[in-house]
């Protein structure tokens, strides 16, 4: 599956996040700082590709009640 480049760009985000902290000299607790914002992004980008694929569902239901599917 392909996804939406606009969720590309917030995994590389995210990705690119924990590569920093991974590389960097920071004390304790900015990384713990650092470590929430990465589990926030993450609950964020999970309930946006679960809304996307309950609308996808959704959509292939009308869909099919209405005889429109392949």
């Amino acid at each position: 599956m392909k996804y939406p480049k606009r969720i590309q760009n917030r995994v590389n985000r995210i990705e690119g996040r924990i590569k920093r902290m991974m590389m960097s000299d920071t004390d304790e607790d900015k990384v713990m700082i650092q470590l929430q914002a990465v589990i926030s992004s993450l609950e964020s980008l999970k309930l946006e590709l679960v809304q996307k694929q309950m609308k996808e569902s959704l959509m292939e239901d009308i869909k099919k009640s209405l005889g429109l599917s392949d």
